[in-house]
């Protein structure tokens, strides 16, 4: 049986982070790809007045913040019931069902990650906190 050292303990904390720091540059690229094929009808459909503020819309209009519509939007075609509150519960009738599957396997895949993120990011914290 192996004890795991502080050094390896180490090694496989920066490991890791620099796997998840990889994989969420992957899941920027992807959201870019979705945001490209996100469908225009969702847009044209719910991206207005009552869903969205005036603000909101302006905001979310360009870059950066466009890719959080993407995003916004993405959750609510993978997950309906998520979208009830702005009213775009029904917006998954207007997607491609490639679509709705694709957004659910990304949401899927990408909290999880979040959270590992920050618990990594805690982990880290606490180890090089501890080593001073």
């Amino acid at each position: 049986m192996q004890i795991i050292t502080m050094d390896l303990f180490d090694e496989i904390l920066l490991k890791g982070s620099v796997i998840m720091v990889l994989l969420v540059m992957l899941s920027l690229v992807f959201v870019f790809i979705m945001h490209i094929l996100m469908p225009k009808k969702i847009l044209e459909n719910y991206f207005k007045e009552p869903h969205f503020s005036i603000t909101e819309i302006t905001m979310f209009t360009g870059i950066p913040f466009g890719y959080m519509r993407t995003a916004t939007f993405m959750r609510a075609l993978a997950f309906p019931a998520s979208g009830k509150r702005r009213g775009v519960e029904n917006a998954y009738k207007l997607a491609p069902v490639w679509y709705c599957k694709v957004s659910k396997y990304f949401i899927i895949f990408f909290v999880p990650l979040m959270a590992l993120i920050l618990l990594f990011t805690a982990i880290g914290f606490i180890r090089f906190e501890l080593w001073k």
